[in-house]
């Protein structure tokens, strides 16, 4: 009877089984967080098959756009990725990272930052990646077909309404858009910060900082250029004098290196295509900034 009830269980897993196969073969991946982005980034890492990084880099958007891979590589001659995603707090980085320090064993940890990234609470759905084991997940990750089952219907319409995003050989994705294609709303966008979320963040951040300097890893944070009118007040201005000055006193504490990129006679307007986010030539000024203090740190 156990033996009945074993083959009509593979007879009815197996067609699944089969679907899921040709789904990941035609590139319809399985949905792992809630994060389409850091979905497809982790699954097209996972076909580079990278064993160990000298340095990796982390953030949200900031990271993703504005940290130019070309320009790292070519002046610092490391061993190095972008793992930067969509909308991750400092909370969500700090999980992100016990894994991929694991995995990939760096000796510097980059994070491109701005105060986006201490607005909102955690992301739970990380949790899915991080907790399912590390030679599973690189190596089958058609498990979260079933670990994280979603309907083939879900699965096919992730794909066809995800935002298109080139990455490039290490995972950054620089982007330019043009004057008529840029959100007002977005350009004008004003007072998101702080937020109620944004002690649990500080506190996250010095978590992170004991725990990277246990495991003798170098944090570097780097406060990018934020657009001139965000400040336009002084009790603005103030708050955002405030952020910086706590986060140099985090990184600091722990022995990271904090720099801070915020000028708005260097990043004038036009090189923003909001109030955060560089276009591809600020992105290029921002880096070179970026490498010229790094090449003082990596050895």
């Amino acid at each position: 009877m156990a033996i009945k009830f074993l083959l009509k269980t593979l007879l009815f897993v197996l067609p699944l089984l089969v679907i899921f196969e040709v789904l990941f073969r035609l590139g319809y991946s399985p949905i792992i967080t809630n994060s389409t982005l850091f979905d497809f980034k982790m699954i097209r890492l996972q076909k580079r098959h990278i064993k160990s990084l000298k340095m990796l880099s982390i953030g949200s958007s900031v990271s993703l756009y504005e940290l130019n891979s070309n320009i790292i590589i070519q002046n610092l001659h490391v061993s190095y990725y972008n793992f930067a995603s969509w909308g991750l707090q400092i909370s969500d980085m700090r999980v992100l990272l016990k894994s991929f320090v694991k995995d990939y064993r760096p000796k510097y940890v980059i994070i491109g930052s701005s105060i986006g990234d201490f607005i909102s609470p955690s992301n739970d759905t990380y949790l899915n990646y991080v907790n399912t084991n590390a030679y599973v997940r690189n190596n089958f990750p058609e498990i979260f077909y079933l670990k994280n089952y979603n309907s083939v219907h879900q699965i096919i319409r992730r794909k066809h309404s995800a935002y298109p995003v080139q990455f490039d050989n290490w995972g950054g994705a620089t982007l330019t858009i043009q004057a008529k294609d840029i959100n007002r709303d977005k350009w004008n966008e004003h007072n998101i910060f702080p937020t109620q979320y944004t002690p649990d963040q500080y506190r996250e951040l010095d978590s992170l900082g004991v725990w990277l300097n246990a495991q003798h890893i170098k944090l570097i944070f780097a406060q990018a250029p934020i657009k001139a009118s965000y400040a336009n007040t002084p009790a603005s201005k103030q708050i955002l004098q405030d952020h910086f000055d706590k986060c140099r006193s985090v990184v600091e504490k722990h022995g990271g290196y904090y720099f801070n990129y915020y000028n708005t006679s260097i990043f004038t307007d036009s090189l923003f295509f909001d109030q955060f986010h560089l276009q591809a030539a600020g992105g290029r000024l921002f880096t070179r900034q970026l490498v010229s203090n790094l090449k003082q740190i990596i050895k």
